[in-house]
């Protein structure tokens, strides 16, 4: 059993399985993983040849329905959610994954003179995965819970609800087939100079300079052909490219365990920022 969802540009939503009085889903390609590209050199005097480049072409979907009902009125609905050359947004569910992705209708073919009159819809999604649904929060912090509530505190001296730990590392966990980008949020609640955010293990590190105050918000996006950096002050986002330093790594999550640790001021003003990655679950196919 699988449920199809489209969602037009609009934010209007419509299930297409489950409609066999309107409408009936009878194929969908494209839920497979996308193929390679595979750039090879042929090498004079050599067998075979040379391994130059690969990457996964974008991906493409192709929706075939077959109308039912009144056949005109529920043509004319579908053509509302599937308006050739905007964004759609597709949903996927089955027993094991909940996913979409990402696209813009190429085409929607229908011959309205045929019986049994069915359409085809092509969707062209630029980016070669699908997405979870549900998108992983995680802070990174150094902060260390010390108990969890319920608690008493008989007379004497204070107890402490937590400790911050200057050389604390964060496990980021992601279970994605593939090596995904993350948002970053950093909140500032005072006034810090320079910060820097390090996977402790590929020694990768994106570092920024920067005179940030208390409750500016920075943003960055790491996914690919979504790269962004930007300042939110006082209800105001500008671009903060210019803060990036050199050496600085767009940072990504590898499949698996990854982590990271961060300080601001050279570690002195760790406490007056709190750091946020967001990232979503990529598949090659459902």
């Amino acid at each position: 059993m699988f449920e199809a969802r489209i969602e037009n540009s609009r934010g209007q939503a419509l299930t297409l399985t489950q409609k066999e009085q309107e409408y009936q889903v009878l194929n969908i390609q494209g839920l497979n993983p996308t193929p390679g590209q595979v750039n090879m050199t042929s090498v004079a005097g050599i067998d075979g040849g040379r391994f130059n480049s690969s990457k996964l072409a974008t991906k493409e979907l192709t929706i075939t329905i077959k109308l039912n009902g009144e056949i005109e009125r529920n043509r004319l609905l579908l053509y509302e959610y599937f308006p050739t050359k905007e964004a759609v947004r597709f949903f996927f569910r089955n027993d094991t994954r909940d996913v979409f992705i990402d696209g813009y209708v190429e085409t929607v073919e229908v011959d309205p003179f045929s019986r049994g009159e069915r359409m085809q819809v092509a969707i062209i999604c630029p980016s070669a995965y699908f997405k979870s649904t549900e998108e992983s929060v995680d802070p990174v912090t150094k902060e260390l819970a010390l108990f969890e509530f319920p608690f008493y505190i008989d007379e004497g001296d204070p107890v402490p609800f937590s400790e911050y730990d200057s050389s604390r590392i964060t496990e980021i966990r992601n279970d994605s087939e593939s090596e995904t980008g993350l948002q970053i949020e950093i909140a500032f609640t005072g006034s810090v100079n320079a910060v820097k955010i390090q996977n402790t293990v590929t020694g990768e590190e994106l570092k920024l300079a920067y005179s940030f105050q208390a409750d500016d918000v920075v943003r960055i996006n790491t996914n690919n052909g979504q790269k962004s950096l930007k300042l939110t002050r006082n209800g105001t986002t500008t671009n903060l490219f210019p803060a990036l330093q050199k050496g600085s790594v767009f940072l990504r999550l590898r499949p698996g365990n990854n982590y990271f640790t961060f300080e601001a001021d050279a570690g002195s003003s760790d406490e007056k920022l709190a750091i946020t990655f967001r990232h979503f679950t990529v598949y090659r196919g459902v």
